[in-house]
């Protein structure tokens, strides 16, 4: 791709002239990672249906690539008003969460037209009072901007309202246009010098900007009258030898197909150095007045459109904006294909292709059939010790002593012939009449000497038994035993399990009065004394 980009813009009906970049009214593909130098030439209809060029000189231009009106994809903004700025709304935000930010400043909040977010209409709390919101984009993402205008105006009885949009920035965007250089399109230079065998020789070169006007060539201070441009060789050849008079006749114009000229001097100036340097004089030429400025295709933007499509080219909208006396307006606005780019800053060669063995070789480097190695025959490999290290047939994996390690049969695994526990080689009986966690510290499993919770979250059980003589409980009256539970805490459940005989109208209560001390209550809520034997209580702690 060619980095200059010319766009010729009928600015009447928005489309493209071809001509420049432009074929069929299509523009060219642009790469992501390139950098283009963008020309515009903007045209206007004249009464008689042929375009003209614009006069651009107190005009200011505008370029941008995006999607219209795209919302961002994520982050939050604020909005502000009379000095008091929100809380951070999401990108998202219902019409519910936006007027919850500036409730105090609103009388309602709803979503405008048909977009499910991103799009707010605000309506004032009374009526004939402006209201005019303020905005902040912070940290919304991809790079986005923060829409205020008023929708309705106040008057005596209508409350003003105002829509906030969300929109992204545009991908690409430039605002600095200057006028495009015009010193290559007319260029006079010298071929090559006069000699013995040569004539002196200059080509005049014409460029595409090249439109009309006037220029002369000057020689010895003396100079030509105007020539216009793609005039024939003939024409020029004779303005040269009516014009300068040291030179007349002794010259030759051709044209060299390409709208320019070749000059040699000729008849008494063949085969001399000429050493006075025939000059060119292009201040009265008129040229097509191109604006241009750079359009940079490697912005995050880029990278982040490229993420959301999911897909290798995009088609964004190229628009081109025209500010005149202080009014904008559209004059392009029209689809651009971006594609990724392969070659990037960090590429480099690729290595050559590893090498293949050939089948000599790799039947060279296979190791024999032996019974010191790779006894295919009895299916055993062998250590370098000649001892058998697996046997594949059986299903044997050996100890350098030749015992097997590890077997699989039906009466699961085993270690040197002995059936293997959860650790070492030390045979473990199957647990039996006893409860889970001394089964899993019996097996192995778990290491024994602790406490385990048997609750959810709970780390810890505790129990003991404690013999208790509460004597006489006096009616609507509790009397209470101290035991030690050592480990116990504040807040720990406390269960208690009772003998046999125990008084009939006792209720019996348990709780941890300070670490490691439970007391255990005796409760006689009836109307008469209760006397309670000595009995044997379990304590049973359920710690946190």
């Amino acid at each position: 791709m060619a980095a200059t980009l010319d766009l010729y813009i009928d600015t009447a009906s928005g489309n493209l002239v071809d001509g420049g970049s432009v074929v069929g009214g299509a523009l060219p593909t642009l790469t992501r990672n390139d950098t283009y130098t963008l020309r515009l030439r903007l045209l206007e209809k004249q009464p008689n249906g042929s375009l003209d060029d614009i006069d651009l000189s107190s005009s200011s231009l505008k370029a941008a690539i995006g999607n219209i009106e795209e919302a961002p994809s994520g982050g939050s903004f604020k909005l502000n008003i009379n000095g008091i700025t929100s809380s951070a709304i999401p990108f998202n935000a219902t019409a519910v969460c936006v007027y919850n930010a500036i409730s105090n400043n609103v009388s309602t909040v709803a979503l405008y037209g048909s977009d499910t977010f991103g799009s707010y209409l605000l309506t004032a709390t009374q009526p004939n009072t402006a209201m005019s919101f303020g905005s902040d984009s912070f940290t919304l993402f991809p790079t986005s901007s923060v829409l205020v205008g008023t929708r309705r105006n106040p008057a005596a009885s209508i409350e003003a309202q105002q829509v906030v949009k969300l929109v992204r920035n545009p991908i690409v965007y430039a605002d600095t246009f200057t006028t495009a250089s015009t010193a290559s399109e007319l260029v006079l230079t010298k071929l090559s010098d006069g000699g013995t065998g040569t004539n002196e020789t200059y080509e005049l070169t014409v460029g595409p900007r090249v439109r009309g006007g006037l220029f002369s060539l000057n020689f010895g201070g003396t100079s030509t009258t105007g020539i216009a441009p793609f005039t024939s060789a003939v024409s020029v050849q004779g303005a040269i030898s009516s014009g300068i008079n040291t030179i007349t006749s002794n010259i030759s114009v051709q044209e060299n197909g390409k709208q320019g000229y070749i000059i040699q001097f000729t008849g008494r100036f063949a085969q001399t150095n000429i050493t006075t340097a025939l000059q060119l004089d292009a201040s009265g030429v008129n040229f097509i007045p191109f604006k241009q400025t750079t359009l940079t295709i490697n912005t995050a933007e880029v990278g982040n459109a490229f993420a959301d499509a999911g897909t290798d080219t995009i088609t964004p909208t190229l628009e081109i904006e025209l500010t005149q006396g202080g009014t904008p307006k559209t004059v392009f606005q029209g689809t651009v294909t971006l594609r990724k780019d392969l070659i990037t800053a960090g590429s480099t060669v690729p290595g050559n292709q590893a090498a293949y063995y050939t089948k000599s070789e790799a039947n060279a480097l296979f190791v024999e059939d032996s019974t010191s190695n790779i006894d295919q025959t009895n299916r055993t490999l062998y250590d370098v010790g000649a001892v058998a290290s697996f046997d594949y047939s059986n299903r044997l994996l050996f100890a350098n002593s030749g015992f097997d390690v590890v077997i699989n049969c039906t009466t699961g695994l085993s270690h040197q012939s002995s059936l293997l526990g959860f650790y070492n080689s030390a045979l473990t009986a199957q647990p039996s009449n006893i409860n889970v966690v001394s089964g899993l510290i019996n097996v192995g499993l778990i290491a024994n000497g602790a406490t385990y919770g048997v609750l959810p979250s709970s780390p810890r059980t505790l129990t003991t038994t404690a013999s208790i003589n509460f004597g006489l409980v006096n009616s609507n009256s509790t009397v209470s035993s101290s035991v030690t539970v050592t480990g116990c805490a504040i807040n720990d459940i406390v269960l208690l399990g009772l003998p046999s005989a125990v008084c009939q109208g006792l209720s019996f209560y348990g709780h941890v009065t300070t670490g490691s001390v439970v007391e255990v209550d005796a409760v006689n809520a009836t109307n008469g004394n209760i006397t309670q034997s000595s009995q044997t209580y379990r304590i049973t702690v359920i710690g946190y």
